[in-house]
């Protein structure tokens, strides 16, 4: 018997999956092809942009561009009140930025969080943008208060510290980097630049991809004291 595989694919910015209809979609294909499947059911969860109509059309637009078997849930007009129902029979979760508390906070209330947990732990392949990658850490840095960057504990699927959008916000930099030096951060912390996507396999990452040329991904962790990083392979897609 296969053993289930575990994985999870972080995308720091929701842009390099929802691109222009004259664009290459590579992140989103890059994603689908993980399920080795023939039109993947992926399952959209856009709480954290409040359920909205015209992502949401996005959505399944993009599904048809990548041969994906669309599926909406939708957690402001729940299919069922059975969470262990939510992701019945999908390939794929996809869960899209937006605000991280505000999509942690529908997630408490309907139960969602045991469901993904499991969904991951059956080797549903779990991937978030943004809000929806901060979540899986233990720690990550939000502006989901859009007047301050502050940490914020998230699920803890994967250990770690993470901040997404580095390198376009010198704010999330000096915050981040104050957080790990003094702060509560559970190490190792990933710096994510705009249009860097981590693959996860049971925990460990099994590559790192980026739509853009110049993004890249940072793993810091401390030692004696001072906060050390190094830069991963990145693969260019696109």
């Amino acid at each position: 018997m296969t053993a289930v595989s575990r994985q999870f694919f972080g995308i720091s910015d929701s842009a390099s999956l929802f691109v222009a209809d004259d664009a290459e979609p590579a992140m989103a294909k890059k994603l689908v092809s993980l399920s080795k499947k023939t039109n993947p059911i992926i399952c959209y969860v856009g709480a954290a942009k409040g359920d909205r109509q015209d992502r949401i059309a996005e959505f399944l637009t993009l599904a048809e561009r990548i041969d994906a078997v669309p599926h909406v849930l939708s957690l402001f007009n729940p299919p069922t009140g059975d969470p262990s129902l939510f992701f019945a029979g999908v390939d794929i979760v996809f869960i899209d930025g937006g605000s991280t508390r505000n999509l942690m906070a529908i997630f408490e209330e309907w139960g969602v969080v045991d469901a993904l947990r499991n969904a991951y732990e059956e080797g549903v392949i779990i991937a978030g943008a943004s809000a929806g990658l901060n979540i899986m850490f233990d720690w990550n840095i939000t502006d989901s208060v859009k007047s301050e960057l502050a940490p914020l504990q998230g699920y803890g699927f994967l250990n770690g510290s993470v901040c997404v959008h580095y390198d376009v916000n010198t704010g999330r930099q000096s915050i981040f980097q104050d957080f790990l030096a003094n702060g509560e951060a559970v190490f190792p912390a990933f710096a994510i630049d705009e249009g860097v996507a981590i693959h996860f396999e049971n925990e460990n990452i099994k590559s790192v991809f980026s739509v853009s040329d110049t993004a890249g991904l940072q793993q810091i962790s401390k030692q004696n004291g001072a906060l050390v990083s190094s830069r991963f392979t990145v693969q260019r897609i696109g």
